[in-house]
């Protein structure tokens, strides 16, 4: 098969032929037809992720299963899957005895068999979805493996009740935003730093864009502050401005690496009562409601469609910022 393989940090990707894999028990394996690519790809490219070279990455692949090991019973041959980040834990420990093997201190993910990258991928049966609606294109449902599942558990993180009336901010939002918000009752407004931005981010969902070319907190608070602020950002300087823009009991929900510490004014978060939650993919549950949203046609992305060859340019124009939605990678084969 072949797969294009990170072999050394800081340098390009090698595309080449390798032994197709086989899988053990609870394994399946799988035949990718597309895989997304996010700035977590320039993370493990510079090796800040811990992988082990050679490796294959590629943590938003759906596929189509063509073999099961000895064991699994809940997925079938032909059946189109995407593949979660976390894909199994130990299974004895205390939280995975509650369901909550993503705090494993063994949770294997796909830097443990391999990513979608690939022709052909192994993943552990626990860490597979089935994929709803039939209509959705694969690609699609690429871009909707991470993203969504990612802004569908930070939204239910920053509101867990989903009241109507909240106010959903997401600042450096990826188009079209997070598009689970208005989905889920929220009432969302993006924040940029570019004003062409604001008549497209209005089309794809948002109620208000803010085009903030200076303080964060006050473009935040001149718009009547945010309940929630989902934060895509990696720059920890950015965060800190925003959550001045909080509304009392305010949450700043983080997905980002940030570049550094985040700076918190003790006064404000005592007398507002904010909180700073992190948040990642979680539980299948998760991931199964937010294609849930999309099979029902709530949620639409908007996608950049590559053939797997170019996956070397794709990253660079992915780190330089010159993907201007979600950058997906056609099938290898």
């Amino acid at each position: 098969m072949r797969a294009a393989f990170i072999t050394e940090f800081n340098h390009s990707w090698v595309i080449r032929n390798a032994e197709e894999p086989k899988p053990g028990p609870q394994q399946v394996l799988i035949r990718i037809r597309a895989s997304g690519m996010c700035g977590t790809d320039i993370h493990a490219h510079h090796g800040r992720m811990p992988i082990k070279l050679p490796q294959v990455a590629g943590h938003e692949p759906v596929g189509t299963i063509v073999e099961t090991g000895a064991g699994v019973t809940d997925l079938r041959v032909g059946d189109r899957v995407g593949v979660c980040w976390h894909q199994k834990g130990c299974g004895r420990c205390s939280f995975c005895q509650q369901h909550r093997d993503i705090y494993c201190a063994e949770m294997q993910t796909w830097m443990n068999l391999g990513g979608g990258n690939a022709e052909l991928m192994l993943a552990w049966a626990s860490g597979c979805a089935l994929i709803p609606g039939r209509h959705l294109r694969r690609r699609r449902r690429a871009d909707f493996l991470r993203r969504v599942h990612s802004d569908e558990r930070a939204s239910q993180r920053g509101a867990a009740a989903r009241r109507q009336g909240r106010r959903s901010g997401s600042w450096r939002a990826r188009a079209p935003g997070h598009p689970v918000c208005p989905a889920l009752g929220l009432e969302v407004f993006a924040l940029t730093g570019t004003a062409s931005k604001k008549p497209e981010a209005l089309s794809l969902g948002a109620h208000e864009v803010i085009v903030a070319s200076g303080d964060l907190a006050q473009a935040l608070l001149k718009a009547g502050g945010a309940d929630i602020i989902l934060g895509t950002t990696n720059s920890a300087a950015h965060v800190t401005q925003a959550l001045a823009g909080l509304r009392p009991e305010g949450r700043h929900v983080n997905m980002g690496s940030l570049d550094g510490p985040v700076q918190v004014d003790s006064l404000l978060f005592l007398g507002k009562q904010l909180r700073l939650i992190g948040s990642k993919q979680n539980h299948r549950r998760d991931l199964f409601e937010a294609l849930e949203l999309v099979a029902a046609g709530k949620v639409k992305p908007m996608i950049e469609a590559y053939p797997f060859d170019k996956i070397n340019e794709v990253r660079d124009r992915l780190e330089a910022g010159k993907v201007r939605y979600r950058a997906v990678l056609s099938s290898v084969s």
